[in-house]
């Protein structure tokens, strides 16, 4: 795989807001893209002071995507896919952690996640990501466009599959909420995968055996290891559960992607323009 890098754009929501995204191309003319929808506030650790472990003031113009999510998408990117993370919570105060509860370690000097919360309404955000979808449309070979979530993007990544135009197939990491019993009735318009961990404290077994039943069409894999267990640099990070998840997210994204048909050039003509 070649290393790719990418830079930042301004994705233009129906209801003009720009949200900032992260875009990473292939070598190569990108065949489908990837939306990722990050977990926690990207400003938060991005602009943390080491030093102090007090988090710095963002300024207003650099609303940036945090270094591990830029590293996912040029991950994706290696692979032939147009990777996009829109900066999901650029709606809001900058530098402000939005309902994310975190608590300072004296011994680790550094932030750890409490309690995983739904850090905004979802219903601006997913304007942003629709956004994005369009984005993947117009700039790759055919149109298609797969989600990749983890916790809250996790969650925004299932909600999307039935609510937005465009999603091609999407893939869910621990979608924090996912399998209440609000989300869990949601009848997705694409094929989806959803990973998921034993861990009692944030989902419940009961809950997750719930959605599992409920949505028989979902590919649904539980995990023997924590929520969070993607995430290297999380001491709930579970090498053997996380390479196992991407071999699988990686195959189902081959499956309802790589093998589109790409764009009739009278197809590519007519596309809008804007």
């Amino acid at each position: 795989m070649k290393k790719t890098l990418g830079d930042y754009l301004n994705l233009t929501a129906s209801d003009g807001f720009e949200c900032p995204a992260y875009v990473a191309p292939p070598v190569e003319p990108a065949r489908a893209a990837v939306v990722i929808l990050q977990e926690m506030d990207q400003r938060v650790h991005g602009d943390l002071n080491q030093s102090s472990g007090r988090q710095a003031r963002a300024k207003p113009d650099r609303f940036k995507i945090a270094a591990p999510w830029r590293a996912v998408a040029e991950k994706y990117a290696a692979l032939g896919y147009l990777a996009i993370v829109p900066s999901t919570y650029n709606r809001g105060v900058s530098g402000t952690d939005f309902g994310y509860r975190h608590e300072f370690s004296s011994s680790t000097r550094s932030w750890h996640l409490v309690k995983p919360v739904e850090p905004m309404p979802s219903v601006k955000v997913m304007l942003d990501i629709q956004a994005a979808i369009a984005h993947g449309q117009l700039n790759t070979l055919t149109g298609g466009v797969g989600l990749v979530g983890y916790c809250w993007g996790g969650l925004l990544a299932w909600r999307a599959a039935s609510l937005l135009e465009g999603v091609t197939a999407a893939v869910s990491y621990y979608g924090g909420g996912m399998t209440l019993p609000e989300d869990a009735k949601r009848q997705p318009t694409c094929p989806v995968l959803a990973h998921f961990p034993r861990d009692k404290r944030w989902m419940s077994e009961d809950s997750v055996a719930r959605f599992i039943d409920q949505q028989p069409a979902v590919q649904s894999h539980v995990y023997d290891a924590r929520y969070g267990f993607n995430v290297e640099r999380r001491q709930a990070y579970d090498a053997p559960a996380a390479r196992l998840a991407k071999e699988r997210t990686l195959a189902f994204l081959t499956e309802h992607l790589m093998a589109l048909p790409e764009y009739a050039p009278e197809a590519v003509i007519a596309l809008p323009l804007g």
